[in-house]
């Protein structure tokens, strides 16, 4: 017969405890495009461009990383009716192309040359919008995006969509320099320790002054993650995004040649310290073993002053998207992959309903970062501690990439005092906007008293009615070995139970053994 307190055991056991802790993580790191698309998609054959273009841009690796564009800020936009645009048309060609229907597109105003914007509600959700009055002749958006599955307010990413006034003139490029202070105030209200990125068509040099009123001191100052010390010349080529024609088109975009830098993705510092949400590239901290993301999409550097499609020779992309790169649009999409938060997430194993006195028992724990990631690159480290309270034990302390395994710990329980026992795990991390930054496991058990040998009836103390329970069969052993086992115990109890006076124990005893020599 199995005893109840074994039975309660086999329970314990069955029913696992296993305790999952995981938020909604955002699907991958966030790939960011800028693109100035002269009024496009027009035509059906617009459309195959955009789908070339994107599709290509989605396969292309960097660092590990290949995947759909998450925030695409768009310039010289068109709005068709009530609720067709440009961007919308692109959002639904993403849509189709990627099996997907999660990109949305957000728009205002009327007319063309407008500024508007494509993103993956996969994988941010847009939380805001502003418009930035400047003196130019297109006001600048900021959107605020936050990363899906993350509510720290240092996984948000501010983006500044911009088209500055276009020309060479003096005039021109004062009113450059008006609108980049109007901006950079609009950004300093934001306050210190903001990721922003400031992209767009922003046609400057970075001679003028508008460019050094994006990099003025101050809590948003701007800072090109190429840190090119001039532009443009022959010696950025690769970095060059306009014109990617030397003729006219009949859609009316400039000619000359990739011969000017027009199309830049600037950031703050907070997005080059390598915590949290930060740009993948050499020029973050600590990580200084990757290649730039950013990419002036398929310029290889050998079009400097020409055409985008002028050869086959030392090229990363087809015909094909030369081509569409070359038909679509006088620019470049500009495309550059910044790193998400870590996500804390953990595994603990089952903790039995009962223990018993004196039993050692750890509990198995596992650390995750779960960041949902398309490489281990994509995700910031996990820097962890754990700690305990109450009957369980131990305090640790590691780093965990996205993508790994997870760190593995047992944590002992203390099974000294009978009763309800419990007791905390506590996991806490200090990484930059990492989502599940506190995490509480409670530990519940009981610990009963020790199993006694001999103790066939379960009630604490070896005597008489233990030797019917074997006699009559119903013991785990009734063969002589069993009787042995009992003899050998007679009189042990529990430590709550109370133990039999000596004389009369020793009487009983005497006369089982007359018993027992009878039966065997």
């Amino acid at each position: 017969m199995v005893s109840v307190k074994i039975m309660k055991r086999l329970l314990a056991i069955a029913f696992s405890c296993l305790l999952l802790a995981c938020a909604a993580p955002a699907a991958a790191q966030l790939r960011v495009v800028s693109y100035n698309t002269l009024d496009k998609p027009f035509s059906a054959g617009d459309l195959d461009d955009v789908r070339t273009i994107f599709g290509a841009i989605a396969a292309t690796d960097r660092n590990g990383v290949a995947k759909r564009p998450d925030i695409i800020g768009l310039q010289e936009q068109r709005r068709f009716g009530l609720t067709e645009t440009t961007a919308s048309r692109i959002a639904g060609e993403l849509n189709d192309l990627f099996g997907v229907s999660s990109y949305e597109s957000f728009f205002s105003g009327s007319g063309s040359d407008l500024i508007m914007a494509v993103y993956d509600t996969a994988t941010v959700s847009l939380e805001s919008t502003t418009q930035v009055f400047t003196s130019g002749p297109r006001p600048t958006w900021r959107y605020e995006f936050q990363p899906v599955g993350y509510t720290s307010d240092d996984a948000t990413l501010y983006t500044y969509n911009s088209h500055l006034k276009a020309g060479s003139s003096s005039s021109d490029q004062s009113t450059r320099a008006s609108e980049a202070i109007s901006i950079r105030n609009n950004a300093d209200a934001l306050g210190a320790n903001t990721n922003i990125v400031y992209m767009g068509d922003l046609n400057l040099r970075s001679f003028e002054a508008s460019y050094a009123n994006y990099r003025a001191a101050g809590v948003s100052q701007a800072i090109d993650p190429l840190g090119l010390a001039s532009f443009p010349n022959s010696g950025v080529a690769v970095h060059l995004t306009q014109s990617t024609r030397t003729s006219n088109l009949s859609d009316g975009g400039a000619s000359g040649g990739l011969d000017d830098r027009f199309d830049l993705q600037l950031v703050t510092s907070e997005l080059l310290d390598g915590e949290g949400l930060s740009y993948l590239g050499p020029s973050s901290t600590g990580l200084s073993g990757l290649e730039h993301s950013t990419q002036a999409f398929g310029n290889d550097g050998v079009s400097y002053n020409t055409r985008i499609n002028n050869t086959l020779v030392g090229r990363s992309q087809s015909s094909a998207v030369l081509n569409a790169l070359h038909n679509f649009s006088d620019h470049l999409p500009v495309v550059v992959d910044y790193q998400l938060p870590a996500v804390m997430g953990y595994e603990v194993g089952t903790v039995p309903l009962t223990l018993e006195q004196g039993e050692g028992f750890s509990v198995p724990l596992t650390v995750l970062n779960e960041a949902s990631v398309v490489a281990a690159v994509g995700a910031d480290e996990l820097d962890y501690s754990i700690s305990t309270s109450g009957d369980v034990s131990g305090a640790f302390s590691g780093q965990e990439v996205a993508l790994g395994d997870g760190d593995d710990y047992l944590l002992p329980l203390d099974t000294s005092v009978l009763g309800m026992r419990s007791g905390l795990i506590t996991l806490t991390t200090g990484s930059e906007g990492a989502e599940n930054s506190l995490i509480e496991i409670p530990v519940n058990f009981e610990v009963v008293a020790a199993t006694l040998a001999g103790d066939y009836n379960d009630d604490g103390v070896v005597d008489a009615a233990d030797y019917t329970v074997w006699r009559d069969g119903d013991s785990p052993d009734s063969s002589q070995a069993g009787y042995t086992v009992w003899a050998n115990n007679y009189g042990a109890t529990s430590p709550a139970i109370a133990v039999p006076e000596p004389a009369s124990s020793w009487l009983v005893l005497l006369a089982l053994a007359g018993l027992a020599a009878r039966r065997s």
